[in-house]
């Protein structure tokens, strides 16, 4: 059960912030998770910490809950106040203490997703409330269980996403390590430590699953769907294609066609 008492996302205190909730205080009794979107001071190793814009804290259930922006500062943040008994969110591995997520715009959505279905249907056995805080709770909690890991963290998941998302761009190791002010080489061991595979074979493999993708659900010829997914040459897009899924473009093709039209007959007949 997750039971949201308050929530919402990207407000802004014009003159500034100084949340206080002492025992016997309104909130004391309820979780609380802040997503702070500038800088701010969070309770660290029994004093306060000026943590940096897109830190997040879990304060547990029955705590003093204290944080407060600079001085005459603007502060914008999301946050939660809510009640569970979820074991996952129980367990969470850094109650109290401000860290960094790796990707803070996953983290924002997700808030804010749970903020607008919350206005909707505020039961707290609202299956979708719960399934997306679930979604949050463990992406937080693989952010803490690797954050001691690199200082680039977040620059690289924020990499990796757009290489993902738009393999098609004329990637290479040097535009890549610029991006995040350091040496190709350190990029290459950072990456490579940080996902477990190389730079420029995610960029590969990404090529070519989105080259499987066009050639099932689009007609474009071969040379069009390389094109469009990064390769310069055909014949070095065939022979790469190849390399990967041990198919030529066209034969790949043919048989993810011919795949998917047995399934749609199987479907239409036996329903399943």
């Amino acid at each position: 059960m997750i039971d949201i008492l308050y929530s919402g996302y990207s407000y802004t205190h014009k003159e500034g912030i100084r949340f206080d909730t002492a025992s016997g205080h309104a909130g004391f009794e309820c979780w609380l998770l802040v997503f702070s979107h500038s800088p701010v001071y969070f309770p660290f190793e029994g004093g306060m910490k000026l943590c940096p814009p897109d830190t997040v804290i879990l304060f547990p259930q029955n705590t003093h809950k204290f944080y407060f922006s600079p001085t005459g500062e603007p502060y914008t943040n999301d946050w939660i106040h809510f009640k569970t008994d979820e074991t996952i969110i129980l367990d969470f591995p850094l109650k109290g203490v401000p860290f960094t997520p790796s990707d803070k715009d996953y983290i924002h959505n997700l808030i804010k997703l749970i903020s607008w279905e919350n206005q909707i249907n505020k039961d707290p056995s609202n299956p979708v409330i719960n399934d997306l805080f679930h979604a949050l709770i463990s992406k937080l909690s693989a952010d803490v269980s690797v954050s001691n890991e690199s200082p680039y963290r977040a620059q690289l998941v924020n990499l990796r996403k757009d290489i993902l998302l738009h393999p098609e761009k004329n990637w290479n190791v040097a535009m890549m390590s610029d991006s995040l002010s350091i040496s190709p080489a350190h990029l290459q061991l950072l990456y490579k430590n940080t996902f477990g595979i190389s730079c420029m074979n995610d960029v590969i493999k990404a090529r070519i699953k989105m080259a499987q993708d066009k050639l099932l659900y689009s007609t474009d010829p071969i040379s069009a769907v390389g094109e469009q997914c990064g390769y310069r040459n055909t014949e070095h897009f065939c022979r790469q294609f190849r390399k990967f899924t041990g198919l030529s473009p066209r034969q790949y093709r043919i048989t993810a066609l011919h795949k998917n039209n047995r399934e749609i007959n199987n479907y239409e007949e036996t329903g399943t």
